[in-house]
């Protein structure tokens, strides 16, 4: 058998030295490391011997819509929490209700919600066996979760801007709080679906690394989350009880844990960013990165 060259603009993965003309049996002359770690790093043939979603692009693009929603939903409702938290230190309270960057807030959480839902809708479609096939009942769990989701958001967003205290006991920071609980909630349903397609998308990626990162920074947010709910709810109610104190305790806690979810949020789209990559454009096949190399003609120089 004859041996085998790399032909393609392979890059080292210890040195990113292009190794065009090396055998496999080789090493890269900048740093020795393997010319065959390379070629499997790069060919990731574990995830090629899986088949692809049919419409890969479209599942590629809603994975990352609904990423993008979830960070833009985790900016709306802790923006506010952290900018109240930043005025409290500074003993100058923002207002716990209408507020206009509170509606701001509001109306920023149900277009994020929006965009969740329509991203969730394209990646939950019944064109695709193969995605159906590997998630099962995830996908009603996905859209029950993202239709409450985005009912409840909507909810807050009429509250906030037409004023329901004459039509309520609730105040709108009240209803608020409600309605953000709900979302929260529905968000958790939306989550435990979301995490199988997650994980079935992700079999396509480098050695699983990213989908399981993904996964575990959506059951690390859900648990913020509901930290973050918790925290603000009771600073907002403590200090009228006459606990000061302990309400600046309760800020300072969800200030901390409203920056720490906006920082999951980015690290969960860098993930899906990576599957979405690796969807659209997927390594190279084994064939097309080396070639058997031709024996030399008699009476021609090897050289």
């Amino acid at each position: 058998m004859q041996p085998k060259a790399v032909t393609h603009d392979l890059r080292c993965v210890g040195c990113r030295q292009i190794l065009r003309g090396l055998l496999p049996s080789g090493v890269c002359p900048e740093c020795s490391t393997p010319v065959m770690v390379s070629l499997v790093e790069t060919l990731d043939l574990p995830s090629q011997a899986l088949a692809r979603p049919v419409h890969a692009r479209r599942v590629a693009a809603a994975l990352l819509g609904v990423g993008i929603g979830i960070l833009l939903w985790l900016v709306a409702v802790t923006s506010p929490m952290l900018a109240r938290g930043f005025a409290e230190l500074g003993r100058a309270p923002l207002p716990l209700d209408g507020g206009p960057m509170d509606r701001v807030a509001v109306a920023l959480s149900c277009l994020a919600a929006l965009v969740f839902t329509v991203s969730a809708v394209l990646l939950a479609r019944r064109d695709d066996d193969v995605l159906l096939m590997e998630t099962g009942s995830a996908r009603a769990r996905l859209l029950w979760g993202v239709s409450i989701w985005c009912a409840a958001s909507f909810a807050a967003c009429v509250g906030a801007f037409f004023d329901l205290q004459s039509l309520t006991r609730l105040s709108n920071a009240g209803l608020w709080f409600v309605c953000l609980t709900v979302q929260l909630v529905a968000a958790t349903v939306a989550a435990s679906g979301l995490n199988r397609f997650a994980a079935a998308l992700g079999r396509r990626c480098r050695r699983f690394r990213h989908a399981g990162h993904a996964r575990q920074s959506l059951e690390t947010m859900t648990v913020t989350g509901a930290i973050t709910l918790v925290t603000s709810f009771g600073a907002s109610v403590v200090p009228a009880l006459a606990s000061p104190d302990l309400g600046l305790t309760l800020r300072a806690i969800s200030f901390v844990t409203g920056g720490l979810l906006i920082l999951g949020g980015i690290y969960l789209v860098l993930n899906f960013w990576w599957i979405r990559q690796i969807l659209n454009a997927p390594p190279p096949q084994l064939a097309d990165v080396i070639r058997v190399v031709e024996p030399t003609a008699r009476g021609d120089s090897p050289n």
